[in-house]
């Protein structure tokens, strides 16, 4: 049966022009998207499959359909041709950047004191990733968060870092402290030796401008590694 001969009530447009957006589940927010259906499947049908093929995980269907390769969205996306598939990465990519906004207004609000602090700031972002990526994080004197920046991504070792545009900001921004973050693709956050060496660098670099070093902070799995808290800066 097509969705245009159920009940009113039920079709998914109808059904969110009446109780809003929120009333809707996941695979009827995503029927809306893909908008028509294909011979023998509803546009419900499709968004049901597309969602399984993701293991029902909203997060696995955005990395599929935003950052996977060409094979990897054409084997979730049977009967989804490339306007709907557009329709979709939009969608997702207007959410995605929702996000960071919202994110970038709390980070304003940030007050870094501790390793704690800087793991709930940077895991979700890092700990799925396989490649990795350097961070820092600039802060004032009392600890707020004044900017942030990605220094570096790379290969599945090590994300070399350049000192200069570590320390740049921290003068830009007038910044009292620096943290720095990064990622382990593998489940083991204990830092390498060359971890270790720009750590040592970074701290004897930002010294000279009167800037702290607070934490190198390694996210690996879930789980971190503090080099601060284990006395290494």
């Amino acid at each position: 049966m097509k969705i245009t001969e159920w009940a009113e009530q039920d079709r998914p447009r109808e059904k969110m022009m009446a109780n809003g957006s929120s009333s809707l589940t996941e695979t009827e927010l995503l029927a809306i998207l893909i908008n028509t259906g294909q011979r023998g499947k509803t546009a419900i049908d499709l968004a049901r499959e597309l969602l399984q093929h993701c293991d029902n995980s909203l997060i696995t269907l955005s990395h599929t359909m935003l950052q996977g390769s060409e094979e990897e969205r054409s084997s979730v996306l049977k009967g989804i041709g490339p306007a709907k598939m557009c329709t979709i990465q939009a969608a997702l990519e207007l959410g995605r950047r929702h996000q960071q906004e919202v994110e970038r207004n709390n980070e304003r609000r940030s007050i870094i004191t501790c390793s704690d602090d800087i793991f709930r700031l940077f895991n979700q972002y890092l700990s799925n990733l396989d490649y990795e990526e350097l961070w820092a994080i600039y802060c004032s004197k009392n600890g707020k968060v004044l900017y942030r920046r990605r220094i570096s991504e790379g290969g599945v070792d090590f994300s070399g870092a350049d000192i200069k545009k570590i320390c740049r900001p921290a003068i830009e921004y007038m910044a009292s402290y620096v943290a720095l973050c990064h990622n382990h693709p593998h489940s083991n956050p204990r830092p390498s030796r060359p971890d270790l060496d720009m750590t040592a660098k970074t701290k004897e670099a930002l010294a000279m401008l009167d800037v702290r070093l607070l934490d190198h902070i390694i996210i690996a799995d879930g789980k971190y590694y503090s080099m601060n808290d284990n006395g290494e800066i």
